[in-house]
């Protein structure tokens, strides 16, 4: 259901979902709608909604979609190594403590 109002905020203030909630505005951010607004039911994804849902923003350009996507998969990646960065540093942290442990019991016995 591919619905635009251009500038729709009014016309959804007055607007009920079909659990008769007001929608609320969110964003997409699948490979197909990246960053692409749409107005949907407060519990728009979750089991048992109505699946109310219009969208606010028009249809974006292949360029947009691809660089936007582009941008995503990147951030994941970044995101993903600062994971394994601080895992590796844990691991380095951990293995100062347990040699100077070894150092300072070393120098008790």
């Amino acid at each position: 259901m591919d619905h635009h109002f251009g500038d729709c905020t009014p016309v959804m203030k007055r607007r009920i979902c079909y659990c008769g909630e007001l929608p609320i505005l969110k964003t997409s951010w699948t490979e197909i709608n990246p960053g692409r607004r749409f107005w949907g039911c407060r519990f728009y994804g979750k089991v048992g909604c109505c699946d109310f849902f219009y969208w606010a923003d028009p249809a974006p350009h292949e360029r947009y979609k691809s660089v936007i996507n582009g941008l995503l998969r990147k951030r994941n990646e970044v995101d993903k190594e600062k994971v394994n960065i601080g895992k590796t540093a844990r691991f380095y942290k951990i293995a100062l403590w347990l040699l100077v442990l070894f150092f300072v019991l070393r120098s008790v016995f």
